[in-house]
C-alpha cells in the first residue's frame, strides 16, 4: 500500500523565502497559478493508494470559494475522502486536513488539538486492508515544542484502542524533538530516514513524517523532485 503524507501550503507555491512576500497576493485572493498547482499536485497524487494532505483549503475566497478537498478528488480519480476544518479566517480561507483512499473510509476521529493558539487538529479513518483494518491517521501539530507535547499525548490517547495505524502528517519538529521520543515510547516507529522536508528549495529540517504502529511493516522516502508547496512530499510503501 503506497501512502504519502503532503503539506500542499494550499497550492500557493514556494521556491524561495522571498515567495511568503512575492506570491502574498495568493494567500488572500483566487490566482490562476494555484489553480495549476494543484493540477500538478493531483497528477502526483494520483499514483498513490492513500494520501494525508495538511493544509488544505475548504472553501475560502482565497480559492474562489471552491473546496480544493473535491477538486483533488475529481482529478486525482479518488472515491473516498474524509476532511476536516481546523481554522477559519472569516471568509478569506478554511485551513484543514484531508485524507484521500482508493478503498472505503470510516470516520473515527476529527478533533482540535490542544494548544494556545487554536488551528491545529487531527483527522483519522479506518480502511480495510488484505492484513486486516488500518487506520489513517493525519495530523498537523503547533510550531512550540510544549504544544507539540500536549498534543502527541492527545493523540496517543486518542489512538490507543486501534491496533494497527499509520500516523502521517506535519509534526513541525524533527526526529529527536520531545514530542516524537513520546509516540516511539509509545509503540509507534518512523520509517524512512532523517531527510530533511522544509524548505523545498533548500531542504535543512526534517519536519514532516510517517509512524506506523502494529504488524505494519515498510520503508519510506523523501521525494526531493516534486516541489509544489513549501514543504516536501514523504511517501511510504506499507506491507
Amino acid at each position: 500500500m503506497r501512502i504519502l503524507s503532503y503539506n500542499i501550503q494550499a497550492a500557493i507555491g514556494a521556491n524561495s523565502y522571498f515567495s511568503y512576500v512575492s506570491r502574498l497576493h495568493r494567500q488572500v485572493l483566487p490566482d490562476p497559478a494555484k489553480t495549476g498547482n494543484l493540477q500538478r499536485i493531483a497528477a502526483y497524487i494520483a499514483a498513490f493508494d492513500a494520501v494525508c494532505i495538511q493544509e488544505i483549503d475548504l472553501g475560502g475566497l482565497r480559492n474562489g470559494f471552491r473546496c480544493q478537498a473535491a477538486q483533488l478528488c475529481q482529478a486525482a480519480g479518488f472515491a473516498h475522502h474524509v476532511a476536516q476544518t481546523n481554522r477559519v479566517v472569516g471568509q478569506l480561507s478554511r485551513h484543514g486536513n484531508l485524507i484521500l483512499c482508493r478503498t472505503p473510509l470510516r470516520p473515527l476521529i476529527s478533533e482540535t488539538l490542544p494548544s494556545r493558539i487554536k488551528g491545529r487538529g487531527i483527522l483519522a479513518a479506518a480502511t480495510d486492508t488484505p492484513h486486516g483494518e488500518l487506520v489513517l491517521a493525519n495530523v498537523h501539530l503547533s510550531l512550540g515544542a510544549s504544544d507539540q507535547l500536549r498534543q502527541v499525548r492527545h493523540i496517543c490517547r486518542l489512538l490507543e484502542a486501534h491496533p494497527q495505524i499509520c500516523l502521517c502528517g506535519d509534526f513541525n519538529c524533527p526526529p529527536e524533538s520531545a514530542a516524537l521520543a513520546l509516540l516511539r515510547e509509545a509503540g509507534y516507529r518512523r520509517v524512512g530516514s532523517n531527510a530533511p522536508t522544509y524548505p523545498s528549495w533548500r531542504p535543512r529540517k526534517t519536519l514532516d513524517h510517517i509512524f506506523i504502529k502494529g504488524a505494519l511493516d515498510g520503508h519510506c522516502c523523501t521525494d526531493h523532485t516534486f516541489t509544489a508547496s513549501d514543504h516536501l512530499p514523504v511517501c511510504a510503501e506499507l506491507r
